[in-house]
């Protein structure tokens, strides 16, 4: 006999259940009397209290047939409860498939000879042959409750459990081999070498530095090949969608149907198969965005994390988790190895590398001899186009007639980011959030980036109906319009957030300009990073300057890293590449680091800002939001929480309450109460933390705890 705590669905927290027998394992999902209804509950771990002052009750009964989660993931999502401070159901909510959810449903199927005696029965005869089996909910529905239980006591229905398909999709391991080893990949010196020393080594962590175009790619391929051979398994998490069309091109021509793909544009169905096809080992290598590192894949050898720097990896909505750390406590748990791949690692991952705690690995040359491309600073100051400079529209005419194709890069969408009055200063803004409306000339609309609010252009001021009117800053928009003046012969594709919408258009925008269709393509940050395309010999970054001036002490290093990613998309074959960057700033030391490439100057000059300010990595962070309708409740419930937290959080760095850098939300005010300081002091203070910020928790007033933040907006 044992007690055991249990997640029961639907509710906040755990409870305790009597294991009369010891017969359940962590993991498994239990039916339970719960508020005298039936419920269905997740054995999380064993109870350490022997005795209570309540009633326990017992486990009515294992659910066969029900997805089994193995002790170690239960593990790990304990410990993402409790570092990320976020409630078990958002986690099970947002990782798990819907449609694989326990449930407490009866399945019936046809079982005895069933000879139809009228016309109902003839129907019900052709409906119930149809699928194997059926919810009884859905027969009910379909048929009269009391036509359906005629059939169960006649048996003519019989009750099924709920069961998954384990039947592998490959006849014989061996062919798997087989295939692998006719599909051999010739590394370079540099390559074959990182890959013994991750393969070799003692640690469980690893910084793969590679420059653009060094062949990191290569280098995992050849890791997860061995793993196969050796019947283990493979996480390859990319920080975007935008990403896997050419990756999953590129690991199916190595690993054929070996692959499952897990992100969030799939259908419930997709999902469904695939995290299924993971759970009973069919599939060994998953391929996907954050939350593939939950996969449940057998016999896990490796985690692979590309573009390892990337802010994506951060879940921004609750449980605000970041796959990079999960990934790391996975390894321990599963005892498996970590990859961290990027060519502009994070502050954070080559400050453990140079202290010992990953290890770290260079591809210091382009796979191939590849040159680096040249990299050229414009200073806009000089200039008398405020979109393009002289020598970018030079170049550009010069690489189109040579049949080459360019990318220009400016982060963020739309035509224009702000409206002004020229009579009497009025801003167009958004009722909503305190910012203002972006224009969008396609459309004839004003939108809000943030709330999603709509309204449309009508050439006058909302103020005084002027139509005299001030079109400030660029997006993609206007930088497409603009080139169409230059280049009027050319073929232009735009990408962005409004062009990529479609579940498969990051697919179809990347064959058709990998082939070719296009002459340019303007586009955000999603083009800066891992796309490879041979003929693009020049690259052109509209203003460097847009996130330097962001009130984030992440800004250098932001700046430094989508400037480096998007050069990287240059002269990536036989061609030549070029960068031209265009900046107000030519002097700041993000910008001049990219210059010749030197990621070692730029680390080493911001990891001193960082120590002096004691930022991360020297500290951890805990940003609280507090957010509502009405201002004076947010301000007064901001206030009270600060003064709880001040009195507890003795040897911590405490701000607040300060409003947000964007005070307004969809309607919602919004202040922050920032936390600073030793890693072990804050994992002192969280419990403290959470039970305070329940307990201020109600339905005007919501409070959202963000441990180590990436956006502090």
């Amino acid at each position: 006999m044992r007690y055991l705590n249990l997640y029961v669905y639907g509710q906040e927290g755990f409870y305790v259940y009597l294991d009369e027998n010891n017969e359940y394992e962590i993991g498994e999902h239990v039916l339970v009397m719960f508020m005298n209804r039936k419920k269905i509950g997740l054995v999380v771990s064993e109870s350490k209290d022997r005795e209570f002052s309540f009633k326990v009750n017992k486990i009515l009964q294992k659910l066969y047939g029900e997805i089994k989660f193995s002790k170690n993931l239960i593990e790990l999502f304990l410990w993402i409860q409790n570092h990320y401070l976020c409630s078990f159901s958002q986690l099970i909510d947002s990782i798990y498939p819907k449609d694989l959810k326990a449930e407490i449903e009866k399945y019936y199927k046809l079982s005895n000879e069933f000879i139809p005696a009228d016309e109902k029965d003839k129907e019900f005869l052709n409906y119930i042959k149809k699928k194997e089996k059926y919810k009884l909910k859905t027969l009910y529905n379909r048929y009269t409750k009391g036509y359906i239980e005629k059939l169960i006591k006649k048996k003519v229905l019989e009750e099924v459990n709920q069961e998954f398909n384990t039947k592998n999709n490959y006849n014989d391991f061996k062919d798997i081999k087989v295939i692998l080893e006719n599909n051999k990949i010739n590394l370079n010196e540099e390559q074959k070498l990182a890959k013994e020393k991750i393969i070799n080594g003692n640690k469980k962590y690893y910084l793969l530095y590679g420059v653009t175009g060094s062949g990191k790619t290569e280098v995992y391929i050849q890791l997860i090949r061995d793993a196969i051979i050796e019947n283990k398994g493979a996480i390859f998490l990319l920080p975007e969608i935008s990403l896997t069309p050419q990756m999953i091109k590129r690991f199916k021509e190595e690993f054929g149907e070996q692959i499952a793909i897990l992100h969030s544009k799939l259908t419930n169905t997709d999902r469904k198969k695939e995290w299924l096809s993971i759970y009973n080992g069919n599939k060994k290598i998953v391929l996907g965005v954050r939350s593939a590192i939950f996969a449940p894949v057998k016999n896990l050898k490796y985690i692979i994390m590309d573009e390892e720097h990337e802010t994506t990896y951060k879940q921004d909505t609750n449980p605000r988790y970041n796959a990079k750390y999960v990934a790391i406590k996975r390894a321990e748990i599963d005892n498996c190895k970590v990859i961290f791949g990027s060519a502009t690692p994070s502050i954070e991952s080559y400050y453990f590398a140079q202290n010992n705690i990953f290890e770290l690995i260079k591809l210091k040359n382009r796979f191939n001899s590849i040159k680096m491309p040249k990299i050229n600073i414009v200073d806009m100051k000089r200039e008398e186009n405020e979109y393009f400079s002289k020598k970018l529209i030079k170049r550009t005419i010069e690489e189109l007639r040579k049949n080459n194709q360019v990318i220009f890069f400016i982060n963020r969408k739309g035509y224009s980011t702000y409206i002004q009055c020229k009579e009497c200063g009025h801003v167009e803004e958004c009722p909503n959030c305190a910012v203002s409306l972006d224009f969008y000339a396609s459309s004839k609309e004003y939108k809000c980036n943030y709330c999603g609010y709509k309204r449309k252009y009508t050439n006058k001021c909302s103020s005084c109906g002027s139509t005299n009117l001030k079109y400030s800053g660029k997006g993609t928009e206007k930088i497409e319009t603009e080139l169409k003046k230059h280049f009027k012969d050319s073929k232009i594709i735009r990408v962005d957030a409004d062009t990529t919408k479609d579940r498969d258009s990051y697919a179809q925008i990347y064959n058709d300009f990998y082939n070719k269709k296009y002459d340019i393509m303007i586009g955000t940050q999603i083009i800066s990073k891992g796309f490879h395309f041979p003929n693009v010999t020049l690259v052109g970054i509209i203003t460097a300057d847009t996130i330097i001036n962001f009130p984030d002490f992440r800004a250098g290093e932001k700046t430094f890293q989508i400037i480096s990613q998007t050069a990287g998309r240059a002269g990536r074959d036989k061609k030549e590449g070029e960068v031209l960057i265009q900046t107000y700033n030519p002097d700041h030391y993000s910008i001049l680091s990219v210059i010749n490439h030197n990621y070692e100057e730029f680390y080493d000059i911001e990891i001193k800002n960082r120590k002096m300010l004691n930022y991360p990595p020297f500290s951890r962070i805990i940003n609280i939001i507090v957010s509502g309708l009405e201002i004076e409740k947010v301000f007064k419930k901001a206030k009270k929480l600060y003064g709880i937290l001040i009195n507890i959080a003795k040897n911590l760095e405490i701000y607040g309450p300060i409003e947000a850098p964007i005070f307004k939300i969809k309607s919602r005010y919004r202040y922050q109460i920032f936390i600073k300081g030793e890693r072990k002091e804050i994992n002192r203070i969280k419990k403290y933390i959470i039970e305070n910020v329940n307990k201020e928790k109600n339905d005007s007033v919501r409070i959202v705890i963000d441990v180590d933040p990436m956006n502090l907006m």
